[in-house]
């Protein structure tokens, strides 16, 4: 049976909270960066 470590913290609660805001803000960014490329595109 495997040992139990009192102090292991386990980082990927954070990482996924971080990149889930990442990716609420690209979405609503998002029409606004289609706006700006269809802009300059032509």
């Amino acid at each position: 049976m495997a040992g139990h470590d009192e102090n292991f913290r386990d980082s990927s609660g954070l990482l996924s909270i971080i990149m889930g805001l990442i990716v609420l803000v690209a979405m609503s960014c998002l029409p606004a960066t289609i706006g700006w490329y269809q802009l300059f595109a032509g």
